[in-house]
């Protein structure tokens, strides 16, 4: 019922975005490509409107501010309008469309390809990076690749997100482990999982090794690129789900599963009632997944219950991959004000512009390497809190979501059937290569119509 809704809500903002663009083509205003001579100096001055996302709370508003200020100072004579006003993905749509939205504004990392292609709203800002002094190799490579589309950079990541783990580090002291250390691998991580798994007299787990969401996109592609697979072939507008490489990653985590050391996706009836004691509990089920911006409330959480606990690196796969996402701001391609939009958007990959925006209450981990070891940010969590599980290996993240990899009318085929491989094989409906071959042939088939086969 859940993933129905999901779809349905996929599928209405894709309506909405569709319907609220139609009217772009008819609009006067001239387009900004973001085109610019080589030795071309940004002329930066005058106003521009910064649009963000109005849920942060206090907090956000804080880091929002705290940007726009930090820009002023370096660059005298410019005047940043702070607004804070966007809600939901539908009406960002809406916004840009009726083009009441700001000269740099924020959305999500999955609607960057509809923003910079298929509806020609954003600008590229590419061309822009040797002008203003971007040092793209100072930014993680994970994150800065949601935002680039055709190895051009249509949105700029706020932050650096990717996936860790956090841990019942008493439950590890009971069973006489260490904790994990960094760069441990999937085995390391099987046997913890095998050792710290305990089932009670009436056969029902009292305690699990892990809970993780292998239907989440960060979570689910490293597995399916972990064992070499290459499910994704954008060149030839083609995705393989049925090599041996790829299901190679789907059967190892199945295989833990079945074994009960990890908490089964979908599971229903008397395999799910054997885990009533575990499910849902962070405590029980010793790891899980998590990432920068849960910490403080998983700190409250696991406190209140009077438990040790830690943070530790995402497991490394035989081909060591760590999926990462980040929310970020592109440039509106209407803007009157090209430079100072485009200077003030890739602030955002600047020292100065991270220690502006995630040095304040409720920020996250700078996109910037050269500020990974820098403490403004390693806040939330208790005095040795594993703050580099947050910023290890960079050299190993991935795109987690499948939206930046791929038009959207596949990756929502992908989204919405993907934990089907594990619900459908663990409730006996279908085996996990039969699930994992229909979502294929849909995506290829529904790849071919696009693009006129």
């Amino acid at each position: 019922m859940e993933k129905a809704k999901m779809l349905k809500a996929v599928l209405l903002i894709a309506l909405v975005v569709a319907a609220v663009f139609s009217c772009v083509s008819c609009r006067t205003e001239v387009i900004q490509y973001g085109v610019v001579e080589k030795g071309y100096v940004p002329d930066i001055k005058g106003t521009v409107k910064i649009s963000a996302y109005n849920s942060a709370g206090e907090e956000g508003k804080t880091s929002i501010r705290a940007l726009a200020s930090a820009f002023e100072s370096k660059y005298p004579g410019t005047k940043v309008n702070v607004d804070i006003s966007i809600t939901d993905q539908a009406s960002t749509a809406n916004r840009i469309a009726s083009g009441d939205i700001g000269d740099v504004f924020f959305f999500w990392e999955e609607d960057t390809y509809s923003y910079a292609i298929s509806n020609n709203a954003i600008m590229n800002l590419t061309q822009y990076l040797e002008p203003l002094g971007i040092d793209i190799g100072n930014i993680y490579s994970g994150t800065m690749d949601l935002g680039r589309i055709n190895g051009n950079i249509y949105m700029v990541a706020r932050d650096h997100t990717h996936v860790t783990l956090i841990y019942n580090r008493d439950a590890l002291v009971a069973a006489g482990l260490s904790d994990p250390k960094s760069g441990w691998t999937w085995d390391d991580f099987k046997n913890y999982c095998e050792r710290l798994t305990i089932v009670g007299d009436d056969g029902k787990y009292e305690q699990v090794g892990a809970s993780i969401n292998f239907s989440y996109g960060p979570a689910i592609i490293p597995v399916l690129q972990g064992w070499g697979g290459k499910w994704v072939d954008t060149i030839n507008k083609k995705i393989d789900l049925t090599s041996e490489d790829v299901v190679k990653g789907i059967e190892e985590i199945i295989g833990l599963m079945e074994k009960g050391y990890m908490i089964p996706t979908g599971a229903t009836g008397e395999m799910s009632a054997k885990y009533s004691k575990v499910q849902n509990s962070r405590i029980r089920t010793v790891f899980n997944d998590s990432v920068f911006p849960e910490l403080a409330s998983r700190c409250k959480e696991y406190e209140s219950f009077n438990v040790d606990w830690n943070v530790c690196d995402w497991f490394a796969y035989p081909v060591h991959s760590v999926g990462a996402g980040a929310t970020g701001f592109g440039v509106y391609n209407r803007t009157k004000n090209p430079d100072t939009a485009a200077a003030l958007a890739l602030f955002f990959y600047t020292e100065d512009g991270q220690r502006a925006y995630n040095g304040q209450i409720g920020g996250s981990v700078p996109n910037v390497r050269s500020l990974a070891l820098d403490s403004f940010w390693r806040v939330g969590g208790k005095e040795d809190t594993n703050y580099d599980a947050y910023v290890s290996f960079p050299d190993n993240d991935v795109v987690g979501k499948f939206e930046c990899l791929m038009p959207s009318e596949i990756a929502s085929i992908i989204k919405a059937q993907i934990g089907n491989v594990f619900s459908n094989y663990f409730s006996g409906k279908a085996d996990y290569r039969d699930t994992l071959q229909k979502i294929e042939q849909q995506c290829n088939e529904k790849w071919q119509v696009i693009y006129g086969g």
